[in-house]
This record gives C-alpha cells, sequence and structure tokens, in this order.
C-alpha cells in the first residue's frame, strides 16, 4: 500500500509521508515533550522524593556512608532525562537534515524550503485562513506556508540545541571521559552565544524562551492539522498515522 494511490472521482488518496518519516515525527515529538517536562522541573524544581542517604556518625563531617543521591534528589533523573531527550532530538535532527536532501524516495527540500513563487502561495494559504475563500489546490508536498513555519521550527530546534550544548559544556573544566576534543567541539560551535546572548544567563533564558515557541508552534501545528481536516474534508490529521491524505483535484468554488 505504500507505493499506492487510489482515486475516488474528484478525489485522490495521495502518499504524504513514508514509514521512516512518521518514526521521525513521533520519536521527535516525544523526545521534544520529554525535554519540555524535565526542562521545567530543571529550571524550577518543585518537588524532592526518594530515600534520603544515611548521614555519617558526625554531623560536622558531611560524608554520606550510604545511599546515592539518585535516590534522594529528583534532579538528577531529570538531568538524565534531560540530556537522553536531547541526544535523541540531535541524533534525530541530523537524519531528518540528511533526509531533507539526499531521501531516494522524496527529498524534503522540495516542500521545506519555500523559495520563488512559493512565497506568492504561502500568502494565499495564509489569506484563505482568514478569509475561508480561494483554497489554494494541495497535494503529496507540505503547502508552501507550512514550509515557511516548518522552516522557521526547525531553526528554532537547531538554536535551542545550539544553546543547550553551552549550558551543559559551561561546567567543563578539562578533558572528558571520551576525550579533550569533545569539550573543544562544544566550545567551538557554541560559545558564539555568550557573545550574542549577553553571556551564561542569557544564554539560559534564551533556552527558556525558545522552549516556550516550541510549545506554541506545538499547540498551533495539532489545531491547523485539526482545522484542516475539518474545514478541507481531506484527512490532513491522518498523515502522521498513516502516511496518506485526500486530495481534491480542484478546489471548492466559493
Amino acid at each position: 500500500m505504500e507505493n499506492k494511490e487510489k482515486k475516488y472521482g474528484d478525489i485522490e488518496m495521495v502518499h504524504r509521508m513514508t514509514v521512516i518519516k512518521r518514526i521521525i515525527h513521533w520519536v521527535f515529538f516525544i523526545a521534544i515533550i520529554g525535554n519540555i517536562i524535565t526542562g521545567f522541573y530543571i529550571a524550577y524544581p518543585f518537588l524532592m522524593f526518594g530515600n534520603s542517604p544515611v548521614q555519617a556518625d558526625s554531623l560536622s563531617t558531611g560524608v554520606l556512608n550510604s545511599g546515592e543521591t539518585n535516590r534522594a534528589f529528583i534532579m538528577t533523573w531529570m538531568r538524565d532525562f534531560h540530556f537522553i531527550g536531547a541526544v535523541t532530538i540531535d541524533v534525530i535532527f541530523i537524519v531528518w537534515l540528511y533526509l531533507a536532501f539526499f531521501s531516494w524516495k522524496e527529498p524534503l527540500y522540495k516542500s521545506f524550503i519555500p523559495f520563488g513563487d512559493k512565497i506568492e502561495e504561502a500568502w494565499k494559504m495564509l489569506k484563505h485562513y482568514f478569509t475561508l475563500k480561494n483554497k489554494p489546490e494541495t497535494g503529496r508536498y507540505q503547502d508552501p506556508l507550512n514550509a515557511v513555519i516548518f522552516t522557521l521550527f526547525h531553526l528554532l530546534i537547531l538554536l535551542q540545541m545550539l544553546t543547550g550544548f553551552q549550558m551543559y559544556v559551561a561546567s567543563f573544566t578539562g578533558t572528558s571521559a571520551v576525550g579533550a576534543w569533545w569539550p573543544w567541539l562544544m566550545h567551538f560551535s557554541t560559545d558564539w552565544t555568550l557573545a550574542v546572548f549577553g553571556g551564561l544567563t542569557g544564554v539560559t533564558l534564551t533556552h527558556l524562551f525558545i522552549m516556550w515557541l516550541i510549545i506554541i508552534f506545538i499547540v498551533y501545528h495539532i489545531y491547523i492539522e485539526v482545522w484542516r481536516s475539518v474545514m478541507w474534508k481531506e484527512g490532513d490529521i491522518l498523515i502522521p498515522f498513516g502516511g496518506y491524505k485526500y486530495m481534491r483535484n480542484k478546489s471548492e468554488p466559493e
């Protein structure tokens, strides 16, 4: 069924998202949601649970003779899950970037990079959203307006990765478990954010601000896909689940 498309009168069932892209979509979504939740806690640690380690005989020594910190402090777990989610997002982003230009079936740059007459088509789509008139024809690729929004979204993800790496590398004092090349690479690729955003505090605030922009995008993305499915009756909401949608061969009359 992956490579087959069917026509039902003036409606055609078109393939919009391969299995690999659907996997990328959902792994990306789960990792981002997980990092939003853990990021909220890291920014504002509002609870703590677990068994406290047993203190040594003398309270003045400050030495723990049993137990691990992750049994007493949820922050340890939150940071671990945040790092795991961040690495997952990084890997998925690299895979997405590769497929955007080198996918043998459907290079994403054809729909995700808006240029030329696509800008005019994006403006027409925006006007349709506000007036419900002159609906542009849809096809197997993202419409130009979504292309602009998704391009900006992935640039936000890239900036979020870089600011996150800068906060991560700020605690490095020398080498690391994998060698000195890793801290050097992190500093080399992210130290410019310190100058742009006014130091580590500015980088941290930028990281948090981008998180809110990502949350806004997620709400918008879900809303607009439901809206399109209801108003256009083309099943756009089904794309990330089954990979297909319906396309009307001609725009509906006003």
